[in-house]
């Protein structure tokens, strides 16, 4: 009977403790910390291991238990929230670190004059991002993690299915064999998600062991900015939301936290991918339909927070090396940071995929990628909340009122398992 008062601590919660005792922990150990870091590396690599084929698999029957009108509805409505809200993400972050600076000041540190990075530049044109999106091998795209390409060929087999099946009675067998591997897939993340915990603490205590005080000050400014800038799209999108949809602004926070604290700690979406679908579909109450078919197609196109990352990065190089952009040139670094937040990389490292792209195209120094290389965690945690509560604001913002269900919002009706 004692026990029966007892509440199990859950899983966002030890996240959370394992999230500070990892900070704490490396401010502590320092570099020494950095021999833990293969632990963290096992957990995403764990996790990661089945993510494309989970997530292609979810688009490729998500689409295919459509009907070409439901499609063309919702699906280019999600499509075109997307691409309007990367674009206003973006305009924000470079409008505030015009007006703040974040760069001013820093050209004299130490930081930025040892700074120094060995690569050859890849300038990135819109027809080369376009053509980023689709790959001559769906065998080598999913080998080397092309996200993008992967849910191209997924929703081009689901729209195959889809018309297969409403022309054999609704029967297609590579439907139901997508279908069942999605749920085999999704035990297994949920078992590795299991020691989560374990994984973040390791992961954060080598970052933030190896970046060190010295680092992290002098960037203070920059690493606000970008987290102001996440605040403002946030708060627009939560109250666009809230009213549309017509839910209680504090219980949808409340239900979102979960996957915001999974989010801030594995710095991943794809890791956060299955938490996300789950609890906007079973917590929320969103059409499983919308939410099924955004959230996945949202992880690489709707990367509202890899658009203020960009866009407030490259402004703050600019500004420490003394370049000015004006008129037509902010235009342009506002589209570079847009469209290249739309082939922005879902997994730990993104962020310095990201600066490898944007500093050739606006022909910035190369060496400045060396200041920012080592900023890894803190800013792939500000970017990654943003663009995994970012895909559920779209959903909902799709879905509408009628698409959400009020009862299992209010906690008065659980969600149908799904069979």
């Amino acid at each position: 009977m004692a026990t029966e008062g007892k509440r199990k601590i859950s899983v966002t919660t030890w996240i959370v403790l394992s999230m500070v005792a990892g900070v704490a922990a490396g401010v502590i150990g320092g570099e020494v910390m950095a021999n833990i870091q293969f632990v963290g590396d096992i957990f995403f690599r764990l996790v990661q291991m089945g993510i494309i084929p989970f997530v292609m698999c979810t688009i490729i029957t998500s689409v295919g238990g459509l009907s070409p009108q439901a499609l063309s509805g919702f699906g280019l409505k999600g499509i075109v929230i997307f691409l309007i809200s990367s674009f206003i993400a973006a305009g924000i972050g470079l409008g505030l670190a015009l007006v703040l600076q974040p760069g001013a000041g820093l050209e004299n540190t130490a930081l930025v004059q040892n700074a120094a990075y060995e690569s050859e530049a890849t300038a990135v044109t819109f027809q080369d991002t376009l053509l980023s999106f689709f790959g001559s091998n769906i065998i080598a795209s999913m080998g080397s993690g092309s996200m993008i390409q992967c849910i191209v060929f997924a929703i081009a087999l689901g729209l195959v299915i889809s018309f297969w099946r409403n022309t054999h009675d609704g029967e297609c067998l590579v439907y139901d064999v997508c279908k069942q591997l999605a749920d085999l897939l999704l035990n297994i993340i949920r078992g590795v998600m299991t020691i989560a915990p374990i994984g973040i603490f390791c992961y954060v205590s080598a970052m933030v062991g190896s970046l060190g005080a010295e680092v992290l000050i002098p960037l203070v400014k920059y690493l606000g900015v970008m987290a102001l800038a996440t605040l403002i799209m946030f708060v627009i999108y939560f109250i666009v939301t809230s009213v549309r949809c017509r839910l209680n602004p504090l219980s949808l926070l409340k239900k979102m936290w979960p996957m915001s604290a999974l989010a801030l700690g594995t710095i991943s979406s794809a890791v956060t991918l299955p938490t996300a679908m789950e609890d906007t579909k079973n917590k929320i109450g969103c059409d499983k339909a919308v939410a099924d078919l955004l959230l996945p197609l949202g992880m690489p196109l709707n990367s509202n927070g890899a658009a203020i990352h960009l866009a407030v990065t490259a402004i703050t190089i600019a500004q420490i090396y003394g370049i000015t952009f004006a008129g037509g040139q902010l235009f342009y670094v506002w589209m570079i940071a847009f469209l290249l937040s739309l082939a922005n990389a879902v997994s730990p490292g993104a962020s310095l995929v990201s600066l490898t792209m944007i500093v050739p195209s606006l022909n910035l120094p190369m060496a400045s990628i060396g200041i920012f290389a080592g900023l890894e965690y803190p800013t792939g945690a500000i970017r990654t909340i943003l663009n995994v509560d970012g895909d559920v604001f779209a959903a909902l913002l799709v879905a509408g009122e009628k698409g959400v269900d009020h009862e299992i919002f209010d906690g008065s009706k659980e969600a149908v398992a799904e069979e």
